[in-house]
């Protein structure tokens, strides 16, 4: 009874940890959000997402990785706390991350870029692991995280491509084949959209912008939005 109940206290520790984690990490990232959508004349942030990983899936992770199941070896773990940052295009994910990599409170430890080199499946993406800090009872840990940015389109793909391949024992090479020519093609449209999003940029920066008045229509708007919701 005494080890349940010892194995319950560190569970719900566990649990407070990544809980915490998760709250810094998104307060971090809206906080990117919210200064591109106010002195920006367009937001490269499409959308953003965050989770933490469930117990089965942890379970399993450290089980694929042949590591016993206990919360020392959780917490080894890169990705039970993620978040998935979408771009509009390609040259937005880099200057989404150049942001990430000047804000002080996201400490990156890995990066790997799969959009450049895009894994055998055909997936592309750009990787970050990060260390956010916790304190608890005076017990600091270093917890990872890992930050995932993709384009609407390379999201679409691995999305779509995560539910056919994940756990599937039916999948054939002639099929992985198929999925990654799919791959190849939402790159191709990918570059082309890139290509337009760029020149339409060039164009907009030759025209003179009042940043006084962006900003304040940027407040004015969330001032609307608050009394509405």
């Amino acid at each position: 009874m005494d080890d349940d109940y010892s194995n319950l206290k560190e569970f719900r520790e566990m649990t407070l940890y990544y809980n915490f984690a998760l709250k810094k990490l998104e307060t971090e990232l809206n906080i990117i959000n919210q200064e591109f959508s106010s002195f920006n004349e367009t937001n490269p942030i499409n959308h953003l997402k965050t989770r933490i990983k469930s117990i089965t899936s942890i379970v399993e992770k450290l089980k694929s990785r042949n590591m016993e199941v206990n919360i020392e070896n959780t917490f080894k773990l890169n990705d039970v706390v993620g978040a998935r940052i979408v771009c509009n295009f390609v040259d937005d994910i880099y200057e989404v991350l150049a942001k990430i990599k000047t804000n002080g409170y996201l400490n990156i430890i890995e990066e790997k870029d799969y959009i450049k080199r895009p894994k055998p499946s055909g997936y592309r993406g750009y990787h970050l692991i990060i260390i956010i800090p916790i304190t608890i009872n005076n017990v600091k840990k270093d917890i990872k995280a890992e930050i995932q940015l993709r384009t609407t389109a390379m999201d679409f793909w691995a999305s779509s491509e995560h539910k056919l391949n994940y756990k599937s024992t039916c999948m054939t090479n002639k099929d992985k084949k198929e999925l990654k020519k799919s791959a190849n093609e939402v790159w191709k449209i990918d570059l082309a959209m890139n290509k337009l999003a760029k020149k339409q940029r060039n164009l907009v920066q030759l025209k003179p912008v009042d940043t006084k008045a962006k900003i304040l229509s940027s407040l004015m708007n969330r001032r609307i939005e608050n009394e509405v919701y």
